[in-house]
Formats: structure tokens, C-alpha cells, sequence
């Protein structure tokens, strides 16, 4: 029997299965245990689609996906986050207007 060279860690299992693909970071982490992806200003945003000389040709709203996600990984996630997720690390409250 070969023995196991690691060991399972608990936390980073409750992490992965908590978090929703297309979060910037772990669910959950946000300094605010209340704090949920609706009331983040990078949740839900519009994405603007450019042709080949930078013109504006179309835009897709994307109301359902994390923003901040997006612009580190180049496109949008395939599944939507629903709004009551818990928070990740990089939430940044709307702005009231």
C-alpha cells in the first residue's frame, strides 16, 4: 500500500465547496461575515464588445457575474453567482446614490 504523502485540509474543502465559479476569491472571506455578492460593487456589470479598430459596436449585461472576475480572467464566468453568496475578500460596498 502506498503511503499518503498529504493530508486532507478541512478549510480549504469547506472553501471550494462554498464557492461558486466565477468568484474572484473564496466565498466567505470578506471582513463583513454579512456582506453577500448583491450588495458588491463588482457585482453585475456590462460588458462592451469592440471590433478590430476599438470602435463600440455592441454591449451584453452580464447582471449576474463578478466583474472583478472578469477583468482578470478576460471573460466572463459561464455560470451566474446568485446574489445572496457570501462576500469574497475584494467586496467593495455599491455606492448609495
Amino acid at each position: 500500500m502506498t503511503p499518503h504523502l498529504t493530508k486532507p485540509n478541512a478549510e480549504l474543502s469547506r472553501l471550494i465547496a462554498r464557492t461558486p465559479e466565477g468568484m474572484m476569491f473564496w466565498s466567505g472571506t470578506c471582513g463583513d461575515p454579512s456582506a453577500t455578492c448583491s450588495g458588491c460593487k463588482y457585482f453585475g456589470f456590462t460588458e462592451v464588445i469592440r471590433n478590430g479598430a476599438g470602435n463600440e459596436i455592441d454591449s451584453v449585461g452580464h447582471p449576474s457575474k463578478c466583474e472583478l472576475y472578469f477583468r482578470h480572467i478576460g471573460k466572463p464566468s459561464k455560470k451566474p453567482i446568485r446574489p445572496d453568496t457570501a462576500a469574497c475578500k475584494y467586496f467593495e460596498a455599491k455606492r448609495r446614490s
